[in-house]
């Protein structure tokens, strides 16, 4: 069925020379007498496919408690996250607020490769605060981008309390994770991951949702990649949320980074996937890798190949061009993060003209330390996070703390 799927698809374009329409990609695979074959797939139609499943609104996070510390802005920023949101006639709320899961085609990577010029079709698995849009006034829209290997279900706590002060709130899974991939079997191996390739993928899955603006735009892990590739060169984005991103430079998770190119040269051939495969498995099963306990072996694969792409080369022209324009970044990294050294981190934050010393701090104790001397502060230090600090309530809520302050100051400024 694929096959002849991608000959049609082939076929199509062979003919008219235009691209293919996510519209038509639908009706063309609801023909019940297509080449000559019966090929009716209910599966492929997801093009206004909407479903909610109950485990998006599990681990989503009980409301914040009150930060200790001596911060009058956060704390009266916390008076208004918690206070129950009351809807008028007036209010930018949409008439479905529950976080909930969707599925969307995506037609993107158009000229990328060679095998496949006019680009690859994906069902998109997504999560929306708001998917049956707003009413009123225009609503304040967040984007979250998770790290790889990870899902929507690693940046859900940090949503929430987003959501909660009253924000459209949206990640997307990146092709090969959360159920997210190709209507093709064989553009599995074609997508490669690499930062250009997924920053593609989110633009043109924001303009599927039409989406012209996004208040900010949030990066956990490797998500950062693609988030400040897209904040750099697109001006619509208003703000940059980095939590514990990967470095500007090679970092002891993709250490030595000659061993991870390997790999990735590996996964190019056909012949040599196999024995990947087992690679991967004696490195995982018999080496016992830590962090990969509960990760699927093609997940491994496919952010070892990722982080043979992270295009490190272009990181110190995005970063330029994020701080001649002046993109508010709020930074956040961790002091126990197991991928990415801390030193790391703060070199990138000071690229950023952030200063790693003015942070807030949240130390071995749990206890919240806000800087008095400074009106604004951009980032914020976990003592003791990991590589993911969302996981942790109380990390989670200082971080969704910080990003609510920064998008309340945003909005005064434009204002």
């Amino acid at each position: 069925m694929l096959r002849c799927l991608q000959h049609a698809v082939h076929w199509n374009f062979h003919l008219t020379r235009t691209s293919l329409s996510s519209r038509f990609f639908s009706q063309l695979t609801g023909r019940r007498n297509w080449l000559g074959c019966t090929c009716f797939c209910p599966h492929l139609l997801h093009h206004n496919r909407q479903v909610q499943r109950s485990h998006t609104k599990e681990s989503v996070g009980a409301a914040i408690e009150a930060p200790p510390g001596n911060s009058s802005s956060l704390k009266s920023l916390y008076q208004s996250v918690t206070q129950s949101l009351t809807t008028d006639q007036n209010e930018t709320i949409s008439q479905t607020s529950d976080i909930s899961l969707r599925y969307i085609t995506v037609h993107s990577l158009y000229d990328f490769y060679e095998e496949c010029p006019y680009g690859i079709l994906f069902d998109v698995c997504y999560v929306d605060s708001h998917p049956d849009g707003v009413v009123g006034k225009d609503i304040k829209t967040v984007v979250f981008l998770p790290g790889s290997p990870g899902s929507h279900l690693d940046v859900l706590p940090l949503m929430k309390p987003l959501e909660r002060a009253g924000y459209r709130v949206i990640a997307v899974n990146f092709p090969g994770y959360g159920n997210t991939n190709p209507f093709v079997r064989a553009h599995e191996f074609i997508f490669r991951g690499a930062t250009d390739e997924r920053s593609d993928f989110v633009l043109r899955f924001l303009q599927e949702l039409n989406i012209d603006k996004v208040d900010m735009l949030v990066g956990q892990g490797s998500g950062c990649y693609p988030a400040l590739d897209l904040a750099a060169s697109h001006t619509w984005i208003k703000s940059l949320g980095l939590v514990c991103p990967g470095g500007h430079r090679v970092f002891r998770g993709i250490s030595p980074y000659k061993r991870v190119q390997r790999m990735a040269s590996m996964y190019d051939n056909k012949l040599l996937r196999f024995f990947l495969l087992l690679r991967v498995m004696i490195d995982k099963y018999i080496l016992r890798r830590l962090g990969t306990k509960n990760v699927p072996l093609l997940h491994i694969i496919k952010s070892t190949v990722e982080a043979a792409n992270y295009q490190f080369e272009n990181m110190e022209t995005n970063v330029f061009a994020l701080t001649s324009r002046q993109v508010p970044v709020t930074f956040v990294y961790s002091g126990q993060d197991s991928l990415v050294e801390a030193d790391i981190s703060e070199e990138l934050a000071q690229k950023m003209n952030l200063h790693p010393k003015e942070f807030a701090k949240v130390d071995s104790n749990d206890n919240f330390i806000f800087p008095d001397k400074k009106k604004t502060v951009k980032g914020l230090y976990i003592e003791l996070g990991n590589h993911n600090p969302i996981k942790t309530q109380r990390h989670c809520d200082m971080i969704a703390l910080m990003l609510l302050d920064e998008l309340k100051r945003s909005t005064r400024s434009q204002s």
